[in-house]
């Protein structure tokens, strides 16, 4: 187990006064910030540093504000078990698409490894207020010490100007297999001026710069890049839960669930038109720079009724970059125990993605929503040049409400070819899990430009969902169900077709192509009686694929059920216990003609936030974690091992 003992507790909280102090002084004098080493970003609103809203009512013109923020997490970590050396390690290390199966937490697919991390950030937020514009400043200090792994995928995501996911150098960040605390220790300190914006009175004229997130976005055009963290929380959620997320007290923030873009941003508003323009980098891995220009139009008549428009353009250069896809160059498929992984590399990528969506009321109790995107694509180093095709999105919904109760319907078509730019981190990802993992990244260490969820890439179909609100009772229920097919088989001949992407099945040979089928099964129920509130969230996905006589490894067939119980309780305004049980368990086949899977992780948990005062407020989360299964090469070591994971953070708000 990772030490957690006293002086090392005394010793972080030094860690985080000094961030403090530093901060202020590298603040106060004229000493020009360390930049960062490489651009970097993402899309979607989230909890990333980007200035604050101007307080309101507003200030007498003239006035000055400043704001802070501040936090301080510590992380320790004991894992033990033949699971946390696995066999492909050191492929994998080395840029092999053969990926372990442990040690990681299939929740939240972050890594499970040994190890003490300290990281601590503070963002100071000056705001001036003049007569015709306001403006804002966003500065930053933020310092890590320890097992850069935990700090990097346990805890709040990294200061921008540091993370290694966005491209930052600063930290000794690399794929290890840790057995031990130590193994990967690293020390980073950085002050950033992060974001300036200025803004019109009225608020209808904002110009942003540095690091910030789109004010709106069209999720099937675009979205930022996925937070690879697992924020602090005093609970668990599957991936795809129909509920609200873990226990929280009110006044804890929410947790930044993307990256930040970096560049400029200008949005302008009249009546109910809102016009976003944004020019910014995208995460990419150091001399590939990837670059995205966007714009969009929103209409929105409140009341549900809304109608928006965009459009995006995202290109890369610089070096190739490999990929687990087979229309690149150098491309080959390298047979194993997981199937025919595909490898190949790819550069000079340009995407173009065009959106319309509506949102409106067809009748009183009749909700509906249609989206459509078109894409190209293409790239300049390709198996086969000039092979690819626009591809398309189409989704149309439907709403029914009847009292407490609402039942949804959508129809949903995703190709191959649409949002398939492969876009890597800015690091190459410590995701540890075998080919047939779920949930995860898509196509593993690379991200989608789009929001695949419900539809993953090359699926269509439809999904219902039902919703019992709670209302004045003590019962709350959901459920949905999802059935998805592939538009395309993914053969050989495809696969080589510049842009054709299957998101979780492999290459097939020609004459022996199917198609492989997703379902999914969601519910949640809570019961919130007067001594706590006890919620029971479930989701099953599963995949199927059938191979042909002759085929045995085109064969895919699993179920990977995920099930959280979780008992919370506020006592008083202050204080939200939280304590519960996970299991995610998986078992069948994929790339053999036998069972080669067959693994669960269990989970218990307990946490506690406690808000000590108006500006301070702490959370401490602590996990035990028992992984087994059978291992994923015949004759090797069983995937087993045990952890403990102890997170403690303090937040202060100025």
């Amino acid at each position: 187990m990772a030490l957690m003992e006293s002086p090392v507790m005394r010793r972080v909280a030094i860690l985080g006064l000094a961030t403090a102090a530093a901060a202020a002084v590298s603040i106060a004098t004229p000493t020009p910030a360390r930049a960062q080493t490489t651009p970097a970003p993402s899309a979607s609103p989230s909890g990333s540093p980007s200035p604050a809203p101007s307080p309101s009512p507003s200030p007498r013109p003239g006035t000055l504000r400043v704001a802070l923020d501040a936090h301080l997490t510590f992380v320790s970590q004991g894992t033990r078990g033949p699971g946390i050396a696995p066999p492909e390690a050191r492929g994998f290390a080395n840029g092999d698409p053969l990926s372990p199966l442990t040690p990681y937490d299939v929740f939240s697919s972050a890594p499970l490894v040994p190890g003490n991390a300290a990281e601590s950030a503070l963002y100071l937020r000056p705001a001036y207020f003049g007569r015709a514009f306001d403006a804002t400043l966003t500065l930053a200090a933020g310092y890590v010490r320890g097992s850069v792994t935990n700090a990097a995928y346990w805890g709040e995501s990294l200061l921008p100007t540091f993370n290694p996911h966005l491209g930052a150098q600063q930290l000794p960040y690399r794929i290890v297999f840790p057995a031990h605390a130590g193994a990967d220790d690293g020390t980073a300190f950085v002050t950033s001026v992060l974001a300036g914006s200025i803004a019109t009175k009225d608020g209808n004229l904002a110009l942003k710069a540095g690091w910030f997130d789109l004010t709106q976005t069209a999720p099937f055009v675009f979205v930022q890049p996925a937070a690879p963290n697992a924020a602090p929380a005093i609970g668990i959620a599957t991936a795809e839960t129909l509920g609200d997320g873990p226990p929280s007290l009110d006044g804890w923030p929410a947790p930044a669930t993307t990256l930040p873009l970096h560049g400029v941003d200008l949005v302008a508003k009249r009546g109910l038109a809102t016009l976003e323009l944004s020019d910014a980098a995208l995460p990419a891995l150091p001399g590939t720079p990837a670059r995205l220009i966007s714009g969009s139009l929103t209409i929105d008549h409140g009341e549900g009724t809304r109608y928006a428009a965009q459009y995006v353009h995202v290109g890369t250069g610089g070096d190739l970059v490999a990929t687990t896809v087979l229309y690149g160059a150098n491309g080959k498929l390298a047979f194993g125990p997981q199937g025919p992984l595909p490898a190949a590399t790819i550069g000079g990528q340009r995407q173009r993605i065009y959106g319309l969506g509506a949102a409106f009321h067809a009748n009183r109790a009749l909700d509906a929503v249609v989206e459509l995107g078109h894409s190209t694509y293409d790239a300049d180093a390709v198996a086969e040049p000039g092979t690819g095709k626009a591809g398309n999105y189409v989704h149309l919904g439907a709403t029914r409400t009847a009292g407490r109760a609402s039942v949804t319907l959508d129809l949903y078509r995703n190709e191959a070819y649409y949002a398939n730019a492969l876009l890597p981190y800015g690091v190459p990802e410590n995701v540890w899990s075998v080919a047939w993992s779920w949930p995860g990244q898509w196509l593993k260490s690379n991200y989608q430009l789009i929001n695949d969820f419900p539809v993953n890439i090359d699926r269509q179909g439809y999904r219902v969902k039902f919703n019992l609100k709670r209302g004045d009772g003590p019962l709350d229920v959901r459920a949905a169900y999802a059935n998805f097919v592939e538009i395309d088989p993914i053969t050989i001949a495809n696969a080589l077709r510049t842009g054709f992407i299957d998101g979780f099945f492999l290459p097939q040979a020609d004459s022996a192509a199917t198609l492989g089928r997703q379902q999914q099964y969601l519910f949640f129920a809570g019961w919130h009686p007067r001594f706590g509130d006890l919620t029971f969230d479930y989701a099953e996905d599963t995949m199927r694929r059938p191979a042909v006589p002759g085929h045995p490894q085109d064969t895919v067939s699993y179920d990977n059920p995920e099930a959280v119980l979780t008992f919370a309780r506020r006592i008083g305004p202050r204080t939200q216990l939280s304590l519960g049980l996970a299991r995610y368990g998986m078992r069948g086949s994929f790339g053999q003609a036998y069972t080669n899977i067959d693994f669960a992780e269990r989970v218990a948990f307990a946490g506690i936030q406690l808000a000590q005062s108006p500006h301070a407020t702490a959370l401490i989360s602590v996990r035990r974690t028992a992984f087994g299964g059978i291992p994923s090469m015949l004759g090797g070591p069983p995937p087993d091992f045990t952890g403990t994971l102890f997170v403690f953070e303090q937040r202060y708000k100025l």
